[in-house]
């Protein structure tokens, strides 16, 4: 499972897994548009990836709904979540402090307590050590 799969690094992991032959659940809901109007809309690269890649299933829904997670996470039971969603910008978060705690740090908390809870025990340091090493064979 990957959160944020319609953004800059979401996406390359999409890529990444779906290469490997791996099923990736997507979790994005575009909020990319609300933080930054019509360029930071991401639906382009959703579209991308639903085209390109065999095995990648997009799910839209705001990661800061923790029932909706876990209603989720419950029927797939995911081998690992890769939680790549945040709210990049500094500007943006004196303006939305709330929206960006619970982007930022909030929805970290209640992510790691679902992984936990299911005994999902693979954590983002484990793939970028993967992706790291094996970024050569991609150039």
């Amino acid at each position: 499972m990957v959160t944020d799969s319609n953004g800059l690094i979401g996406s390359e992991v999409v890529e990444y897994f779906d290469a490997q032959g791996w099923k990736i659940f997507g979790i994005d809901n575009n909020m990319r548009a609300s933080f930054f109007g019509a360029k930071g809309d991401t639906r382009w690269n959703q579209k991308r990836l639903e085209a390109n890649c065999r095995n990648f299933v997009h799910h839209e829904l705001d990661i800061r709904d923790r029932t909706g997670v876990a209603a989720l996470i419950q029927p797939l039971q995911p081998d690992m979540i890769v939680h790549a969603a945040a709210q990049p910008s500094h500007d943006l978060a004196a303006k939305r402090p709330f929206d960006d705690f619970d982007i930022n740090a909030s929805d970290l908390s209640h992510l790691k307590a679902e992984m936990q809870s299911r005994g999902i025990t693979r954590t983002l340091d484990d793939i970028f050590e993967e992706l790291v090493a094996n970024w050569h064979e991609r150039l």
